[in-house]
């Protein structure tokens, strides 16, 4: 038979969803959060020694110079946290851009090899058209098939199913070509597209990575420059109370502390009012990249009454010559390809695994050899959301990469004065947590905190300054 022209589109769609089944390619790269600027503020003046001599000359004078001295000190230990806090940001928004890459690496990778298999079944047909054309121009553009036809002899019967058979072999042929041409233009575009988009994120990720890289600078410059005037301020104090250097420095510490409870008092009360098992404010779900999609076979259609009604059967004629034409050409489907390589080497689920073993599993990976590492899920390294996704693997729950999907994604939320061990606290806001990590209870979590701490257990409090949220997740 003769294919129409509505049934060569048919074969067109049907050829091109073929050859596009399998994992779902993004279309381009999701916008990351922006970079956040890091700015250190300029360091205050220390009082001369002039100042703190005449300061001494009266109670009075003494008091108020010791109250400008440890307003220094609070605003020294305030410049440390938001210099912290802007290095975090600047390591999650790099982490995030590697994910990123990470993702359209693997995307153009599968478009690739998608876009090969297309032009290996466009070089067949290709081939296939040539030995038709080929034929029929060593044959005067004459099947051999037919030439009882020119004779004369022969059934009719015969000679008309042998001409129907030449006619639609040559019709699929052409079809089959045109085909494959089509799709082998759509895929090797689209294989271009994803390279772009390979290519965009990986220069993001290497402008992200400096960013991250200059608040590090930032933070240790902030910090070295901190203790500097620490020293002085505290020999300063020492000097107009007539103490020493030590027990100022130890009221000093002191008053961080006292700070710093308190912060964590207010952040704690912020949601103090919510009942348990809800989300707390602001708590609003992130964005989760799209799960690759299996090739799926094309199933027959849902309602009975829409297939297809079989045309009845004509009686066979009697048997006429064996005609070999060319065969139809059905464009292969796609190759198999690999699935996206994994981020993530999952451990083995350890027996009655529970939060308790996450908490055991980060806290084995606190000091040498393990470290932090931007984007890093194990093995050389962990950034905080990859410590959290290998830990809680151990104990055969399976989160998302990121802090803002693994705080989105919790089945259950509470508020901060509600939290267990083994669950989730994360800083900034929603939707755009920029760091996550394990509550051990009694006030200290374990994270992977940057380069130069490394995965560490640290007092919470100590953390409130930096837009520490007030809910925690639960797993």
């Amino acid at each position: 038979m003769i294919w129409t022209g509505s049934g060569h589109k048919t074969a067109v769609l049907c050829a091109a969803v073929v050859l596009l089944a399998g994992p779902a390619l993004p279309a381009q790269a999701a916008p990351l959060s922006p970079a956040p600027s890091v700015q250190r503020p300029a360091s205050p003046e220390i009082p001369s020694p002039a100042e703190i001599a005449a300061a001494r000359s009266s109670e009075s004078a003494t008091a108020a110079q010791v109250t400008v001295i440890d307003r220094l000190l609070a605003d020294a230990s305030a410049t440390q946290e938001a210099s912290l806090a802007a290095t975090l940001q600047a390591n999650n928004s790099y982490g995030d851009a590697l994910v990123e890459l990470r993702l359209r690496q693997d995307a153009a990778a599968v478009a690739a090899a998608r876009a090969a298999a297309a032009g290996a079944e466009q070089q067949r047909t290709r081939r296939q058209i040539g030995q038709l054309a080929g034929e029929l121009y060593r044959n005067g553009g004459l099947n051999p098939a037919l030439s009882g036809l020119v004779s004369g002899g022969g059934d009719p019967l015969q000679q008309a199913a042998t001409l129907e058979a030449v006619t639609a072999g040559r019709t699929r042929a052409f079809q089959s070509a045109e085909t494959a041409a089509a799709a082998a233009d759509s895929l090797t575009a689209a294989a271009a597209e994803a390279n772009r988009a390979a290519d965009d994120a990986a220069s993001t990720a290497e402008d992200r990575k400096l960013d991250a890289e200059r608040a590090s600078d930032a933070q240790r410059t902030a910090v070295s420059e901190a203790k500097v005037q620490r020293t002085a301020l505290v020999d300063q104090l020492a000097s107009l109370k007539n103490t020493t250097a030590d027990l100022e420095s130890a009221r000093v510490d002191a008053l961080d502390r006292q700070r710093q409870r308190d912060r964590l008092a207010a952040v704690t009360a912020a949601a103090g009012q919510l009942p348990a098992g809800q989300p707390g404010p602001g708590n609003q779900p992130a964005p989760a990249p799209a799960a690759p999609v299996p090739p799926v076979a094309r199933a027959a259609p849902a309602d009975p009454a829409a297939a297809p009604v079989p045309a009845p059967v004509a009686p066979a004629p009697a048997p006429a010559p064996v005609l070999r034409g060319p065969e139809p050409v059905v464009p292969a489907p796609a190759p198999v390809v690999p699935a996206p390589r994994p981020v993530v080497p999952a451990p083995a689920p350890a027996p009655g695994g529970s939060n308790q073993t996450a908490i055991s599993v980060a806290l084995g990976k606190t000091g040498a050899p393990y470290f932090y590492q931007y984007g890093g899920t194990g093995a050389q390294g962990f950034d905080c959301s990859g410590l959290v996704q290998n830990a809680f693997a151990a104990a055969g729950k399976y989160l998302p990469r990121t802090a803002a999907q693994q705080f989105a994604q919790a089945p259950v939320h509470v508020p901060l004065s509600q939290a267990q061990p083994g669950d989730l606290l994360v800083w900034g806001s929603a939707p755009g947590f920029y760091h996550v990590a394990i509550y051990l209870g009694g006030g200290r979590v374990v994270q992977a905190l940057n380069t130069d701490a490394g995965i560490t257990v640290t007092d919470l409090a100590a953390m409130a300054a930096m837009q520490l949220h007030p809910v925690a997740a639960r797993y």
